[in-house]
């Protein structure tokens, strides 16, 4: 394939083993995406041989590489435009639970905005006050904002602060910063912590419109709470991803036994 916007030619990757054990339509899947894999930053956008290339490149038949793009495809490496073609897809943004959201994207050139929708003193929710450590029906500041990447809606906010700490947070933090960012600055710098509890869910119809997403898409839910050195929360709220954008990932030490 000598189109220039393609993502790679066919003759330079190795051959398939007809003896080997592995389907070929694995070790189809397995050769791009290792060649995906290297590279999908920069590859990303740019389109595959074509269903017909790669089987006579690879004397296979037409079946047996759709089934290898279907992998491909369930793995999110590949993406298809109908009638366009099939490219490679834009990396997923990866998650280290010790790091800042936008700390992982920033080093990759990429630009993140926040988009604040609402900002109110409710009475807290039982779940709330229970992790904000407050009275039943204690009020507290609620923050709702959308997050974008390269101008993509990319996840759903929803914060809770106590009246304490919320007077601290100005207009401006909410519109340029990321909630790790402005919760060190509630609890003025100091190194405290935070609880993530992290689940699949279904989008309803309301986060579906907000995120431009089909109702019943997948999300990533991270529910989460900044506690001070002290222990004492400054910070609670969960963060809906979208499930087709982002993936989770961190390191855990490796025990002898259960």
């Amino acid at each position: 394939m000598t189109d220039q916007t393609a993502a790679f030619e066919l003759r330079n990757l190795r051959g398939l083993d007809s003896s080997s054990r592995l389907p070929l339509y694995a070790q189809l899947a397995d050769l791009f995406a290792g060649r995906i894999r290297d590279s999908q930053a920069k590859l990303a956008g740019k389109a595959l041989p074509s269903e017909l290339e790669t089987a006579a490149h690879f004397k296979i038949s037409r079946p047996t590489v759709r089934q290898a793009m279907g992998q491909l495809l369930s793995e999110g490496l590949i993406v298809r435009g109908r009638g366009r073609g099939t490219f490679v897809a834009p990396p997923h943004a990866s998650r280290d639970l010790g790091r800042a959201f936008e700390f992982d994207l920033l080093p990759a050139n990429h630009r993140v905005e926040f988009r604040l929708l609402s900002r109110a003193k409710v009475p807290a929710p039982p779940e709330v006050s229970a992790a904000l450590r407050l009275g039943v029906g204690e009020k507290v500041e609620r923050i709702t904002r959308l997050r974008l990447a390269d101008g993509e809606l990319f996840a759903f906010e929803d914060r809770f602060l106590p009246l304490t700490y919320s007077r601290k947070i100005t207009h401006s933090m909410l519109t340029k910063e990321a909630g790790v960012v402005f919760a060190r600055r509630l609890i003025e710098g100091a190194n405290g912590r935070v609880q993530f509890r992290v689940q699949a869910m279904m989008a309803d119809a309301k986060i579906a419109r907000l995120l431009k997403m089909k109702k019943g898409a997948p999300l990533l839910s991270s529910e989460h709470t900044y506690l001070a050195p002290d222990g004492t929360p400054v910070l609670h709220g969960t963060v809906l991803f979208r499930g087709d954008r982002y993936d989770f990932r961190f390191q855990a030490p490796v025990h002898g036994r259960d």
